[in-house]
């Protein structure tokens, strides 16, 4: 009995999900006193597939791989003419329990971790007469985790399904956190997703 509840309730959904971040990549402290000072870039998107296998009660178990690219510039000596602009590719990885309801709109919240890790990390230091390729010195960490939890509605389409949503992550460790205390990873995450998936029930 208990192996087929689960199989009588399965069903597998595919798909891709794309958002923007509502809050900044780093967090920069204008207090720190120090001659080294940086600013930031944050690419307002991420996207990638996702896919949902069906669990009994109107859970779901889903997980996604999300892009994103990270950008900031430092400048070592406190002034613009020799800069050492660092860019990174992060991939976040969440696996969460979803449960839908049946009401209007057909609501849905999900909670669970996600895991981050950091790839093709890179400064380049330049005066714009001679440039040097290093790794960044503010790497603290390749790989991080944290929770996760948000909510959305499910509009469907025959067995197409628009999902926007809004997720929240709280970060356990700063990927990127720089010696003098200026720049850090903002270990808070707001994202406004929405996803389109397949789904044969």
């Amino acid at each position: 009995m208990l192996g087929v509840m689960p199989l009588a309730a399965q069903n597998i959904a595919f798909g891709i999900k794309g958002g923007a971040p509502v809050t900044d990549t780093f967090v920069v402290n204008e207090q720190a006193s120090d001659l080294t000072n940086y600013s930031f870039d944050t690419q307002r998107y991420t996207f990638g597939p996702t896919f949902e296998v069906g669990l009994p009660y109107h859970f779901t178990l889903e997980g996604d791989a999300l892009y994103r690219r990270l950008r900031y510039v430092s400048y070592p000596f406190g002034f613009t003419s020799f800069r050492g602009t660092t860019n990174a590719t992060a991939w976040e990885f969440p696996v969460l329990i979803k449960r839908y309801f049946s009401t209007t709109l057909h609501p849905y919240g999900n909670a669970g971790v996600s895991f981050r890790s950091i790839a093709n990390a890179r400064t380049v230091f330049t005066n714009d007469q001679f440039q040097t390729t290093e790794k960044p010195l503010e790497l603290a960490a390749e790989r991080t985790a944290g929770f996760t939890a948000g909510g959305g509605i499910d509009l469907a389409a025959g067995h197409i399904h628009f999902q926007p949503e809004i997720r929240y992550t709280r970060w356990g460790d700063a990927n990127f956190n720089s010696s003098n205390g200026v720049l850090r990873s903002n270990l808070n995450s707001i994202d406004v997703l929405i996803g389109v998936t397949f789904r044969k029930e």
